[in-house]
């Protein structure tokens, strides 16, 4: 029998998931590549590299630069790719198909909404502001807020507890290995939407779902509300 008050609450991803944000994160490590003279990524590239946080991003930069960097090295270049994210945090990101919209359905239909992702809070907030999605949210989390980034369940059982919404009652949409982990390891739900940051099949994440936009989560939503 299908059960239609499940979820209770939707936790959505932020890269990847809701916003296309490739081209100013492409842009600000670029600038800390050649800023140390090496030569800048492709935008492709850089879309693999995205996930678990802006740490892991530079890490990986540099690493296909064939430079490794130790816990001390990482740190001032990670600060330096902050300060020119956050001087151009949406020159030429953009919402995905389907996510305000997506939002603003959750909202009609009092479902608990919440973003959850690795990027740092000052980020975050900033790009809600940006898109104006503030009023269809009711928690947003970014990965410096939690001891512990995706994929440790953190993020996801912080933002729950905050909704008073245990996490059978909830789901996570997202696009990354780090999205499932985290919800696998907090006992929630998880549907993938296909094509984002990671190279990963949906089948091989081990989602409970997965959707090529956001326009095809209420389908997802009620075949996992049946066996639920």
């Amino acid at each position: 029998m299908e059960n239609s008050d499940w979820p209770k609450a939707v936790l959505f991803d932020l890269d990847g998931t809701l916003i296309d944000s490739v081209p100013d994160l492409a842009a600000a490590v670029n600038k800390v590549l050649e800023e140390n003279g090496h030569p800048p990524l492709e935008t492709g590239e850089v879309r693999t590299m995205i996930g678990h946080g802006v740490g892991k991003l530079v890490e990986r930069a540099f690493a296909a630069r064939q430079v490794s960097l130790s816990d001390e090295g990482l740190t001032p270049l990670v600060d330096r790719m902050m300060h020119f994210y956050m001087a151009d945090l949406t020159g030429g990101t953009t919402l995905l198909p389907g996510a305000r919209t997506t939002l603003t359905a959750n909202c009609r239909n009092s479902v608990k909404t919440g973003i959850i992702t690795n990027k740092p809070q000052q980020a975050t907030d900033g790009i809600v502001a940006h898109f104006e999605l503030g009023a269809c949210l009711d928690v947003v989390l970014g990965g410096d807020s939690v001891p512990n980034k995706k994929p440790h369940p953190d993020l996801v059982l912080t933002a729950l507890a905050k909704l008073g919404v245990s996490p059978e009652d909830a789901l996570v949409v997202g696009d990354s290995a780090a999205d499932v982990g985290a919800a696998r390891a907090a006992g929630v739900k998880v549907i993938i939407v296909e094509g984002g940051y990671t190279n990963e099949t949906a089948e091989g994440l081990g989602a409970d779902g997965a959707i090529t936009t956001l326009a095809d989560l209420p389908e997802a939503v009620s075949r996992l509300r049946s066996n639920n």
